[in-house]
């Protein structure tokens, strides 16, 4: 419908004022928060409060089967601003800029710009490698406000978690705390602040404005009601923590960091890890309620019917399955990614087929009217909006780079099964059944009987980075 009413448009500029031709014009909000994995009620996780983003969802095309392409912030960041693979991007760390590998491409938030739009970038949107556009609004987080309510609420409400014997980085173990400050103390608040007066500011224009909200990214922290509103007794621990524990002794060394975002000295006990889940959710919910009011905003500015709306995580996060806090890893917990999309025209439904965030961008595009760049190696969701029981893709892959041994893996998944790969094998081979083993319990990559579809899975990974991989 857009490309016939196109040129239409164009010859009512010629007599009729900008504004009229903009109004035709669909916005776009692009809600991105930091390390959130598929821990909303609307993913099935039933002891969080997170009504705003299952509102969304209601009312868009919330995607169960969404990964990213690579579970760090700037390399995944890198990928879907772009449109592209992290082979095609070269970004695999958190301060190398996709500018040197694609010093022209044309950012997803460039694209609009290019095309008239007032464009915004507030809170974490791109990550590290210095300046790479220039956008109308650019505003950045005050990390400094999470940091002092952490430190303090340390001090204030775990005065038993002593600091560590000396050693580099000393500090406390438990990087997780409730505070006692009021939400408006928090940097995701002066985030969706600023977000409120940017779509003030360009309300009476199209616009591309693209929110990065921090938490839940560790430290979890968060006002103390967040804290209370989860009970952790019915909170479900991985195998790791249960009895008898996980038995990890078909783990490629690769696949596991020795490292964790949230427990920085000591692996937790069973009861911290507990701690740390509730700590997790209760940041997840805070994080609720500042995308809320970005959304009641857009609302009480009559923007709401125009715009189109995408909210995801920039990858997923582990929470304690395998003993693993953190993210820079090529499993489930870590790929795995919210993903909704609410537009115009868009009928809310579920969709179980399998996408990616590289599919993002050229998705926006298209139902903003756009042409989608040359460049771009994802492909547009809109089959899958229009219809929520169409097939998604067949495979979709991540990468990684382990952050101790520091060989490259790659992960290619299927509806059914994940096969990961380090150093093209030679590192360890890692192969899931997730409909008999959803958690990733038994590594079948030893199995004879399941070298056939190894071999099929190395082929199709084989021809994926042929075709995404430059000199």
């Amino acid at each position: 419908m857009y490309h016939i009413l196109c040129p239409v448009l164009f010859l009512l500029a010629l007599s009729a004022p900008l504004f009229a031709v903009d109004k035709a014009r669909t916005n776009v909000l692009f809600i991105i928060v930091d390390d959130l994995t598929t821990t909303l009620s609307c993913y099935g996780e039933p002891e969080v409060r997170t009504p705003n983003m299952d509102a969304l969802a209601a009312r868009g095309v919330k995607f169960e089967h969404a990964y990213c392409q690579f579970a760090l912030c700037s390399p995944t960041r890198a990928s879907f601003l772009t449109g592209c693979y992290p082979e095609t991007t070269k970004v695999f760390a958190l301060n190398k800029s996709f500018r040197e590998a694609l010093p022209n491409v044309v950012t997803m938030p460039e694209l609009f710009q290019k095309a008239g739009y007032a464009t915004g970038s507030i809170g974490k949107v791109f990550h590290g490698g210095g300046p790479v556009t220039k956008l109308d609004v650019q505003i950045g987080a005050a990390l400094n406000l999470d940091s002092e309510s952490f430190e303090e609420a340390k001090a204030a409400n775990d005065p038993s978690d002593k600091p560590r014997p000396k050693t580099k980085g000393e500090g406390f173990n438990r990087t997780y705390a409730a505070s006692s400050r009021p939400p408006s103390d928090f940097t995701d608040y002066k985030i969706a602040s600023d977000a409120i007066a940017t779509l003030d500011q360009f309300k009476s224009k199209p616009f591309f404005l693209a929110v990065g909200f921090i938490r839940p990214h560790s430290p979890y922290v968060a006002p103390k009601p967040f804290f209370i509103s989860i009970d952790k007794t019915k909170l479900t621990l991985p195998p790791f923590y249960r009895q008898g524990g996980e038995d990890m002794q078909w783990m490629p060394k690769a696949a596991l960091r020795p490292n964790n975002n949230c427990f920085r000295y000591a692996n937790p006990t069973a009861d911290e890890a507990r701690d740390a889940m509730q700590a997790y959710l209760a940041s997840t919910a805070f994080v609720d309620t500042q995308v809320g009011r970005v959304l009641t905003a857009l609302k009480e500015l009559q923007l709401d019917k125009n715009t189109i709306l995408v909210l995801t995580g920039d990858h997923g996060y582990q929470l304690g399955d395998h003993g693993l806090w953190a993210k820079q890893t090529l499993f489930e917990g870590a790929t795995h990614v919210p993903l909704i999309i609410a537009a115009p025209g868009v009928k809310p439904g579920v969709c179980a087929g399998l996408v990616e965030q590289v599919d993002i961008y050229p998705t926006v595009a298209a139902l903003a009217g756009l042409k989608t760049p040359k460049t771009i190696q994802g492909r547009t969701l809109q089959p899958l909006l229009k219809d929520t029981m169409a097939k998604g893709k067949q495979i979709v892959f991540s990468t990684m780079v382990s952050t101790h041994t520091q060989l490259i893996g790659h992960s290619v998944r299927t509806d059914r099964f994940r096969y990961i790969e380090w150093d093209e094998g030679r590192g360890g081979q890692q192969l899931y059944d997730y409909e008999t083993d959803p958690e990733e319990l038994h590594n079948l990559a030893n199995k004879p009987m399941q070298a056939e579809r190894i071999a099929r899975m190395k082929s199709r990974l084989a021809a994926h980075l042929k075709a995404v991989t430059f000199p």
